[in-house]
């Protein structure tokens, strides 16, 4: 009895002087069997539960803070929460199924903290911070610090976090990027994630951003597409316009197999229009093509030098030498 009433004062006492956060557990759809972690781009977080926890650094962040490192700014703020060990068993564990891997909180799970609308990881999971007391244990320290988002999934239903990093994803995708075609009366495209399975929601007449240095597939096996083979042409109107180059047609539509597969070409112009239709079809949609955000990150992120330093650095060394720091050129 002694036991339960501390462990409600403790539940009390984060209610009244803590604050309610979200936590979203991590999600891994693959595991590297040797290194026994997550392979990249095999993260997802697709749930988040509100609970209550306590800020115990109630002087501000800790961590190293702001500061210029040699690749930039860097903002490494930490924080440690108290989480009642009923809350959470009562709160997240019915929703994320209990296993013996998943008890507690877990490293890698994320916290979104209302006060300033930032996203923090767990680094580590402290299950004593206080001695049991009368014998038992009644809460968790979880360590945080600052998430470094890169190109992990969120699906968790709520827009503050699933669009959290919308104005700074700079994830490329190193697969190629499938589009499934339905025709009627127009197009209905299907992007998919080959690496997760996970479709966004069909659109007619849907803007295409296609990257150069990236191979993008219009898979045609729906019955629908049947004599409706889709090109990208340089102008709008049926049976007008010329096949943009990088493009490769295979099988018939409408058949297992049927696909267009387009490859941006590296000298194509960037500054027109194209249109994805069919040859005696009106357009059905534009494409822009933009230039690889692989070889040109400056132009997405305002923060990146990677092209002024190298840029710099052929100034300082002639990289074309083969030996530039001796006499002997070989």
């Amino acid at each position: 009895m002694e036991q339960s009433l501390i462990e409600d004062l403790v539940i009390e006492s984060i209610k009244i002087y803590g604050i309610d956060v979200w936590y979203i557990p991590r999600t891994s759809t693959q595991r590297d069997s040797i290194f026994n972690e997550t392979r990249s781009g095999y993260i997802e977080y697709n749930e988040a539960h509100m609970i209550e926890m306590y800020i115990k650094n109630v002087d501000g962040f800790e961590g190293e803070g702001d500061f210029l490192s040699k690749f930039g700014l860097e903002i490494r703020d930490s924080i440690t929460l108290t989480v009642a060990r009923r809350t959470y068993e009562s709160d997240v564990i019915p929703h994320r199924g209990a296993t013996e891997s998943n008890t507690r909180p877990l490293e890698g799970d994320l916290i979104y903290l209302p006060l300033n609308k930032k996203i923090f990881e767990i680094k580590y999971v402290e299950h004593e911070p206080v001695f049991y007391q009368m014998g038992a244990l009644q809460m968790y320290d979880l360590r945080a610090e600052l998430f470094e988002y890169s190109g992990e999934l969120f699906n968790t239903g709520h827009d503050f976090i699933d669009h959290n990093f919308a104005d700074v994803d700079l994830f490329v995708e190193t697969s190629d990027v499938t589009y499934n075609t339905t025709y009627d009366n127009g197009f209905f495209l299907e992007k998919v994630n080959t690496s997760t399975a996970i479709k966004d929601t069909p659109t007619k007449n849907l803007f295409l951003e296609l990257e150069i240095g990236k191979t993008y597939v219009f898979d045609q096996s729906d019955s629908s597409n049947t004599g409706q083979t889709i090109g990208i042409y340089t102008t709008v109107g049926a049976n007008s316009g010329e096949l943009v180059g990088g493009q490769v047609s295979t099988g018939t539509p409408g058949s297992a197999g049927a696909k267009t597969t387009f490859n941006p070409p590296s000298d194509i112009d960037t500054s027109l229009n194209y249109y994805y239709r069919t040859v005696d079809g009106s357009s059905y949609g534009k494409v822009s093509i933009v230039s690889s955000r692989v070889d040109n990150v400056e132009a997405y992120d305002s923060l990146a030098t990677n092209t002024s330093i190298e840029t710099t650095a052929d100034n300082i060394i002639d990289f074309t030498e083969m030996n530039p720091f001796g006499d002997n050129n070989f």
